[in-house]
């Protein structure tokens, strides 16, 4: 994993000037340096990763501007009460350990790390095991436990057709005599799903005496 970088803006001039000296210590973290900001630049390229105060995250939100987390250096007693805040936020309560937000935002890199090697990646889409998320660019679509074991096990069978028998005994471990239509009452409502919410259409495919199919080259 590459060093990321770390912007930081504070209103707050006393925090501002810790950071800024904090900045000029070299090495300080193996996984990430940080990197003063002004807040034009930070409407400009909308960092995914910021850390900052309580009256700059106010900004933020009016702003409109929606990173995927925000760490905030704040006294104990502010509260954030704003409906627009999209993006999580961790609190640094003042007083504070500049080794302990090290030792966070490196926690947080390490599991975003971790994340991404569990994506499987397609052409258009990407898959998340450990949310069961279908994503693209634009959307995605949430699996319930059943619908992502289905769909795990029709993507890993994928060269070839599964038949419902199979995908029973994988899926629910049923035996032979299972009454099959409960794989089927699921793989509607999933195709269902995939088409209203993805726009993908004939994604999973059924012939008659050779069973399901999923259409990989559509994703």
């Amino acid at each position: 994993m590459g060093k990321s970088i770390i912007p930081f803006i504070f209103e707050n001039a006393y925090l501002n000037q810790i950071f800024v000296e904090v900045v000029s210590c070299a090495n300080a973290s193996k996984l990430f340096c940080f990197h003063n900001l002004t807040f034009e630049k930070v409407k400009k390229h909308k960092p995914s990763i910021l850390l900052t105060d309580h009256s700059s995250l106010t900004k933020i939100v009016n702003q409109e501007i929606k990173p995927d987390i925000i760490f905030l250096v704040s006294e104990p007693n502010q509260v954030i009460s704003n409906s627009k805040i999209s993006f999580e936020v961790i609190n640094i309560n003042i007083p504070f350990k500049i080794s302990d937000i090290y030792r966070r935002i490196e926690n947080y890199l390490i599991q975003i790390d971790i994340d991404n090697k569990r994506i499987i990646k397609y052409k258009n889409f990407s898959y998340d095991p450990s949310t069961r998320k279908l994503i693209n660019q634009t959307t995605f679509l949430r699996l319930t436990e059943k619908e992502s074991q289905i769909f795990n096990c029709l993507m890993e069978n994928s060269k070839t057709y599964i038949t419902k028998k199979d995908l029973l005994n994988k899926v629910w471990s049923y035996g032979d005599g299972i009454d099959t239509h409960t794989l089927e009452t699921h793989i509607y409502a999933l195709r269902k799903k995939i088409d209203s919410k993805l726009n993908i259409k004939e994604l999973i495919m059924f012939e008659e005496k050779k069973g399901y199919y999923i259409n990989k080259a559509i994703l």
